[in-house]
């Protein structure tokens, strides 16, 4: 919840043309003595180290009927729930490396509505590029994978490199951090942009040349 407090400031302080540089879905830790208030559907998170295997494994619950369903899953832990940005199949993956962004898209979840299935899934198992997206029932059902109505060149289409980099520029010297990376979803209907995550050193494998621009930055701050 600490890296929720630090997405808040940044959301709260950054502004372009007058209105907010990007939003944070609401959360909440779930309580069993406390009245639900948060919409629907939500996605659940364990309240968990970042590098922990359960960490990772999280469930999208499509209405609050649902909630008696994930207690098998969740048991005693520490669970927060945060509300499902509707963002039409496509994330954008961001990386930072010394303030300098790379941006990439990967396929996300379709949109739900309250009559959808509860889905359990692992978080680093999901697809990692629109190509390698294998045609299973469960694949289908849930992600966007084929794109008759071309929105994945259309949410491209409308990122501002800009404005990312803007965010990157916030969470920065927010955290304090050389290496970190975050996911943006670009809601559905508005295009408005939410910082859903951010993780401390992520994979940069999508990232061009980022061996050498890390012995770049190593340099720069050794002072080499």
């Amino acid at each position: 919840m600490e890296l929720y407090n630090h997405l808040h400031i940044c959301a709260a302080q950054g502004t372009k043309n007058g209105k907010p540089l990007f939003y944070i879905p609401k959360s909440i830790v779930l309580d069993k003595n406390k009245k639900i208030d948060i919409k629907f559907p939500t996605l659940c998170k364990r309240i968990t180290a970042c590098s922990s295997r359960e960490a990772h494994q999280m469930i999208l619950i499509p209405s609050v009927k649902d909630i008696s369903l994930i207690r098998k899953y969740i048991k005693d832990d520490p669970v927060m729930l945060q509300e499902f940005i509707q963002h039409d199949g496509v994330i954008v993956k961001v990386y930072v490396a010394d303030g300098e962004i790379s941006a990439t898209t990967r396929p996300s979840f379709k949109n739900l509505d309250h009559n959808a299935d509860i889905v359990y899934f692992d978080s680093q198992r999901i697809p990692k590029s629109f190509e390698d997206i294998e045609a299973t029932e469960d694949i289908d059902r849930i992600f966007l994978r084929s794109d008759p109505g071309g929105i994945h060149g259309h949410k491209e289409a409308l990122l501002d490199k800009g404005k990312l980099q803007a965010i990157a520029n916030s969470l920065y010297n927010q955290l304090g951090l050389t290496f970190f990376g975050f996911d943006v979803l670009l809601q559905s209907d508005t295009n408005a942009y939410f910082v859903v995550d951010v993780n401390y050193f992520p994979s940069y494998k999508d990232v061009d040349n980022f061996h050498s621009m890390l012995v770049r930055i190593l340099k720069k701050r050794l002072s080499l």
